[in-house]
């Protein structure tokens, strides 16, 4: 009976020893997952290629009215095993490569689309003084958490029409859908991270190209701590 008793005590120790080495090693691995969420502005929009002109167009100009929210999900890997890094209050520092989703929306109204022809402008909105949301959602990666590349699909739809006799034709209008690729640069501050991108969107098979510039600030929140597949060797047997 006293074997059985010490036979139970080594075998609760060493699963006690197992379970806390454990414990202590996902304490100290970087965050699989971030979710980034944000709001900005966004600059008008603007030709990056007319072949009716066959030149380059670009002139972009920021109001504060052009106003965005966004919000990325994402799945953090490539960390570096010999050099993680956290606060001394435990957040995380690590820099790691992200596969996501992201989603972006925001309003615009006819001056955002004035650089455009009057032909593009019909894409987004029908009179100058109507409004239109835009919702957007690609997929792509952001490398070290700084540099992105997405691409994916966007919608538009009008809020509001500019006279009673035009409210029967906006809740028939439908939502018009338009390709679009974004590349990004961002830096991180703490919990926060200033962005800049860029987006080209085609509403017409990328036979002409439109394009707009945003600057955001975005709050990250990182969880789901779990011990890498490389480190599973440092748990003894």
């Amino acid at each position: 009976m006293k074997k059985i008793a010490v036979t139970i005590l080594c075998v609760s120790f060493v699963i006690s020893s197992f379970s806390q080495e454990r414990k202590e090693l996902r304490k100290n691995s970087p965050n699989r997952m971030i979710l980034q969420l944000g709001g900005g502005v966004f600059s008008n929009f603007s030709y990056d290629w007319d072949p009716t002109l066959e030149t380059f167009i670009d002139n972009p100009e920021f109001r504060m009215s052009n106003v965005t929210y966004s919000g990325m999900l994402g799945y953090r890997s490539g960390f570096n095993r010999d050099n993680y890094r956290f606060s001394s209050t435990g957040r995380d520092r690590n820099w790691g490569n992200v596969l996501a989703i992201f989603y972006q929306s925001g309003t615009l109204d006819g001056v955002a689309l004035s650089g455009l022809g009057k032909d593009d402008i019909k894409i987004f909105i029908d009179n100058v003084d109507q409004t239109v949301r835009f919702t957007e959602l690609q997929i792509g990666g952001v490398w070290k958490e700084t540099f992105r590349i997405s691409g994916g699909r966007g919608s538009v739809k009008a809020l509001e029409a500019i006279s009673i006799e035009d409210i029967e034709d906006l809740t028939q209008k439908e939502n018009i859908d338009y390709n679009l690729f974004t590349a990004g640069f961002s830096w991180r501050f703490g919990r926060f991270s200033p962005t800049f991108n860029w987006t080209i969107m085609s509403a017409d098979n990328f036979e002409t190209t439109m394009s707009r510039f945003d600057i955001q600030i975005c709050m990250n929140l990182y969880f789901w701590k779990k011990i890498l597949y490389k480190d599973k060797h440092l748990i003894k047997d």
